[in-house]
């Protein structure tokens, strides 16, 4: 569904509500009047739009806050307004200040980027099918290119062990294996960032949050800031995080996740701009050199596997390098947290920011698109540069050739098929929507639609892949699709009900009800129908592969004796048994 929602949210920031502010045919250099004006009026649109309880934005120049504000409930319950100081679940960015933890210790010699990660934690162990892959290290772990696991194998709430969670988490993949083979391609995964912090633990002998507060928050000026709810001084001000359940904001259940590195931190707008400066003055703070600049630098570089990976990476930031004139860097991560999304984006050479948040799932989508908007026109006021419209020369293709890209495709979860008209035009059907795919060259077409404006969206093809370019700034690698008939067979006796069970027994799961899904074929699909469905391909008698979606790659195997399907921390248990 993350396909659609991206193609609503293009939609979103197209309707049209009266009054827009009007751009300058050419903005006066520095003078950020139609930056804020354009900053307002969109947030209060999707406000209105999405009904937001809360959102904060900041945006900075250098030292100096071109815009910065607050508005709405941070918790609708207590009637608590958001202000400059409200704490905010950053979900995801907490990978940055991770990833800021171990590229000190690189500097200090006390740790090899390209070393097995078993140098640092002797007895991490994962299991794997590929014989011939690189080691794991944590330079593709800092890149996602490891090839691990999305998550680990103890529920987010699991806090049986307190400090030593960590340990026990990465100690948990020993149940897991591996879903791509290190180096191959970009998989995201939050355990990896989970294993750099245990690293950090052990060579440090401090728990992470400590030292993460002592390091790195305390010394940048970010005082607001934690791992650990605990250490905000002020639990009010933290925004509680709200889904919408029709017109209604209902509220997630607030905790620490234990997946800290990956995903807990707290922060506050002017602790973001505290960690903007600091980046800014290439890791000075005060006269104190917190990360060198050339170890700066490093974590600007990408990291590509092949090039069919169109992700581009560092060390904790994604990267981006076509959005702007002159091919100016744009560094960013986004986070999303128990209803609670945000970003922050820099263009570090012109010393630009942007931290966006608000504390709904809703904003998850169009977070990102928003902030990229904004984050250019500050580059074209500072500047006078501006991006020039993509001008495409459609070419004509060789029928051979678009053949070999007809097919089922999984896009997020779902399928999509490419085909072939009779007049021999390429065409995606998606959710009943047939996309024109207007070739720009041999592999790459420009998507359109005589009536939906799905903005722009972009379709290469890949070996066995199709890759989807939704507005420069988010990419899907989107694997062909086909049932393997010499495996299919084997698996028609394990179709039907599962009970789903954890795997760890905890103190905090004890009383939860167990889930129960259905293993189906549907349309020659092999589903499993849970939550979103997961697409699944046999590769042996005993093992399916998630194809596609935030799991993609990982594996799902079968005891054969019990029937029993494990996959991560669950255990999938006939209901007939």
């Amino acid at each position: 569904m993350l396909f659609v929602a991206i193609l609503s949210v293009l939609a979103i920031t197209l309707v049209v509500i009266p009054y827009p502010p009007m751009k300058p045919v050419q903005i006066p250099i520095d003078d950020y009047t139609y930056a804020i004006e354009y900053t307002k009026y969109e947030l209060n649109k999707l406000q209105r739009k999405l009904n937001l309880p809360s959102f904060g934005i900041s945006l900075l120049d250098d030292d100096e806050i071109i815009f910065q504000d607050a508005s709405g409930l941070s918790n609708i319950e207590a009637n608590i307004e958001a202000n400059l100081q409200t704490v905010f679940k950053a979900g995801s960015i907490s990978k940055l200040f991770t990833a800021f933890g171990i590229m000190q210790l690189y500097e200090e010699g006390l740790v090899d980027l390209d070393a097995p990660i078993e140098t640092y934690l002797p007895d991490f162990s994962i299991q794997s099918r590929f014989n011939d892959s690189d080691p794991i290290t944590i330079r593709n772990i800092l890149a996602h290119r490891s090839g691990l696991p999305r998550n680990g194998n103890i529920p987010l709430w699991a806090w049986d062990n307190d400090t030593y969670i960590l340990r026990d988490l990465v100690a948990s993949l020993e149940e897991s294996y591996v879903a791509y083979p290190a180096n191959y391609r970009f998989k995201y995964s939050n355990i990896g960032y989970n294993v750099l912090a245990r690293v950090i633990e052990v060579i440090r002998g401090e728990w992470f949050a400590f030292h993460m507060r002592d390091s790195l928050f305390t010394p940048i000026g970010m005082n607001s800031s934690a791992f650990i709810s605990s250490e905000i001084s002020d639990s009010s001000r933290i925004a509680v995080g709200y889904y919408k359940d029709g017109k209604n904001n209902i509220a997630y259940n607030q905790y620490d996740i234990i997946t800290l590195a990956s995903g807990n931190l707290y922060t506050t707008l002017e602790d973001m701009n505290a960690f903007a400066r600091f980046i800014f003055n290439k890791g000075n703070v005060n006269g104190q050199q917190i990360i060198n600049e050339t170890t700066l630098s490093l974590m600007f570089e990408s990291h590509y596997s092949n090039s069919g990976d169109p992700q581009k990476i560092g060390a904790g930031f994604f990267l981006d390098n076509t959005l702007l004139p002159e091919n100016e860097q744009i560094v960013l991560h986004a986070g999303t947290s128990q209803g609670t999304a945000s970003i922050i984006a820099l263009i570090p050479e012109q010393k630009l920011s942007i931290v966006l948040y608000a504390n709904s799932e809703e904003f998850v989508d169009p977070s990102k698109v928003l902030a990229i908007e904004i984050l250019e026109i500050m580059y074209e006021t500072k500047t006078g540069l501006r991006k020039q419209k993509e001008d495409y020369d459609f070419q004509e293709v060789d029928q051979t050739i678009l053949q070999d890209y007809v097919g089922q495709y999984c896009v997020e979860g779902e399928i999509v098929e490419v085909y072939l008209t009779s007049s021999g035009n390429l065409k995606l059907n998606y959710q009943g929507s047939n996309l024109d795919l207007d070739p720009i060259n041999a592999s790459t077409f420009v998507a359109s639609h005589w009536l939906l404006d799905v903005g722009n969206t972009k379709v290469r093809f890949f070996e066995d892949y199709m890759i989807v370019v939704l507005e420069d700034v988010a990419y899907f690698l989107c694997p062909a699709y086909e049932i393997d008939e010499e495996y299919l067979p084997s698996w028609s006796s394990s179709l039907g009900d599962y009970e789903v069970t954890r795997r760890h027994h905890s103190v905090y799961t004890v009383n939860e009800i167990p889930d129960n899904v259905t293993l189906k074929i549907e349309n020659d699909v092999l589903l499993l129908d849970w939550y979103n469905d997961f697409i699944l391909q046999p590769i042996s008698q005993t093992q399916l592969q998630i194809i596609s979606g935030p799991c993609d790659g990982e594996i799902m195997y079968r005891d054969l004796d019990t029937g029993f399907l494990y996959w991560q921390d669950r255990i999938f248990k006939p209901s007939t048994l």
